[in-house]
């Protein structure tokens, strides 16, 4: 992590309770935060596929609780316990193409879950609920992405993650609930499941297997998780900004098939990646680039780690990983 984000952290005594802190960008917010001297409650679904392999070195110093969003009294009983004074929520289903198969279950854990979290927190005094949405909600509209711009989500993981943060903002501004919402861009680090572009690309390179992609001439942002992790620490950290809307993202994108020849060469071309193997998506977002104008003044955040600093670290995870016969983050 990055020197100024020693000088932002949760004040003394603060209790953090991270939900989906298991999942790739909620370790390492979790790892952060204990390096910081906060105690963290964590909670994680009973179906996580990973846990607790991420958290496995952090089990003697987080409470971990194991319960579903969905759930209203579960998510009662956990405010009970955890009494916590920041709340990061990046609970949800995240998939953005399985949630065409997955509608109910996007509805269901990204609204109803934020809902039932909100309203358990009612009455527990604490201080600033962090609220972690996506840059898939602007969907198909012009790029650079602005948190003014109107809105067009093109998916269902898309629309379930805006109509949540739309309950943020009638909550802060109907009842002054102290709520700050985030809209990170792609993010990309060790620990990620293989099933997203950058780690399938170094672990399928890795082992010499075909990499089968569409044309990739989309262009997305990609965002080291450390980087993501001080937007977010930052957020819940600084006074005197609830209610506030922040992108949180590097202002830089680049096409799918630029990363992967990037990748690629950073790994010595151990094979090539056959663009066109695959149909493009029947919704593509074509085009998605941040405005962070915003996080950079109100939060005093930038991003620290440019694309290739931030492969070099990635793929060096992942060639100690693969060695790793059991790994849950290797393609099977």
């Amino acid at each position: 992590m990055s020197d100024r984000h020693a000088a932002v952290a949760l004040p003394h005594g603060a209790r953090a309770l991270v939900t989906g802190g298991t999942g790739f960008i909620g370790s390492h917010l979790v790892r952060q935060l204990v390096a910081d001297g906060t105690d963290v409650d964590v909670l994680t679904s009973a179906t996580s596929s990973v846990y607790p392999v991420r958290l496995v070195d952090l089990r003697d110093q987080i409470t971990v609780h194991e319960a579903s969003l969905v759930d209203r009294g579960a998510v009662e009983t956990l405010v009970e316990e955890a009494r916590p004074s920041h709340v990061f929520h990046l609970g949800a289903y995240t998939h953005v193409g399985k949630s065409w198969q997955r509608i109910d279950e996007c509805i269901q854990v990204n609204l109803q879950g934020t809902v039932n979290l909100l309203q358990a927190l009612e009455r527990s005094g604490y201080t600033r609920f962090v609220n972690m949405g996506t840059s898939e909600i602007y969907g198909d509209i012009p790029s650079p992405f602005r948190e003014e711009s109107q809105v067009r989500p093109v998916s269902p993981y898309a629309a379930s993650k805006y109509a949540a943060e739309c309950f943020c903002r009638v909550f802060h501004e109907g009842r002054g609930w102290p709520i700050v919402m985030l809209r990170p861009f792609n993010a990309y680090g060790p620990a990620q499941t293989a099933d997203r572009v950058i780690p399938e690309i170094i672990v399928r390179a890795l082992r010499g297997e075909r990499i089968r992609m569409t044309q990739g001439r989309q262009t997305r942002e990609f965002n080291y998780v450390e980087d993501i992790v001080e937007g977010l620490i930052r957020a819940a950290a600084i006074p005197g900004i609830e209610g506030e809307l922040f992108n949180v993202g590097c202002g830089e994108d680049i096409a799918i098939r630029e990363v992967a020849t990037l990748v690629l060469e950073l790994l010595g071309n151990p094979v090539e990646a056959e663009f066109g193997a695959l149909p493009e998506r029947p919704t593509e977002i074509w085009t998605m680039r941040s405005d962070s104008s915003r996080a950079r003044e109100s939060l005093g955040w930038k991003p620290q780690h440019s694309l290739a600093e931030g492969l070099e670290k990635t793929i060096a995870w992942y060639r100690r990983e693969i060695e790793n016969s059991s790994s849950q983050f290797i393609i099977s």
